[in-house]
Formats: structure tokens, C-alpha cells, sequence
């Protein structure tokens, strides 16, 4: 079942991989830091830009094996929001087991 969670609330990407695009590379979150939690992505979906008024967008749609996250970078504030997390456990839509806790 497809269980679809709004978020809607900024977060800190702490790792970026890049990618041979062409002639240009682009860049993708790897790991960011949600509620306390590190959550590492081992695969991307889709990228692509939009806009929002006057600024540029552009959304990602990450999964880390267990459920798949929709963030969302502001070019213009240089800001990321984690839109939603989707395919979260049947049984709770409680995300925190889909991520890790941090380790200093």
C-alpha cells in the first residue's frame, strides 16, 4: 500500500554526489539530516526543475531502500524542504525507522 507523507519542513543535506551529465556535472543529495535522524539515499528517481513564482525549483525524488523522500531545492535562498516521504511502513506512518540514528 502506498502510504504518502507530507512534510513540508526545511532540512540540512550534509552529503552531495555529483553526476556526468554531458558536459556539465549535477549535483544530488546523499544524505540529510531529519527529526534528529541521518538518512542515507542509495538511489535517485527523478530531478527535474519547475518554478514557483520567480524562483527556480528544483525537486528530487530520493529512496534509501525503505522509503522514498521528495525534497525540493530553492535555487534563489539556497534551501532544501523535504517535501514528503512516501512508501512508508504499512503498518505506521511513523518515518523515524526508515533512517538512522546520528552518530558524532
Amino acid at each position: 500500500m502506498d502510504q504518502t507523507v507530507l512534510i513540508n519542513k526545511d532540512v540540512n543535506v550534509i552529503a552531495y554526489y555529483f553526476k556526468d551529465a554531458g558536459r556539465r556535472l549535477k549535483c544530488f543529495p546523499k544524505r540529510i539530516e531529519y527529526s534528529g535522524k541521518s538518512i542515507t539515499f542509495s538511489d535517485m528517481g527523478l530531478r527535474h526543475p519547475t518554478k514557483k513564482g520567480q524562483r527556480m525549483i528544483h525537486v528530487f525524488d530520493m529512496t534509501d531502500g525503505q522509503a522514498d523522500y521528495r525534497l525540493e531545492f530553492d535555487a534563489q535562498a539556497l534551501s532544501w524542504t523535504l517535501v514528503s516521504i512516501a512508501d512508508v511502513s504499512e503498518s505506521s506512518p511513523d518515518i523515524n525507522y526508515a533512517s538512522t540514528p546520528i552518530t558524532a
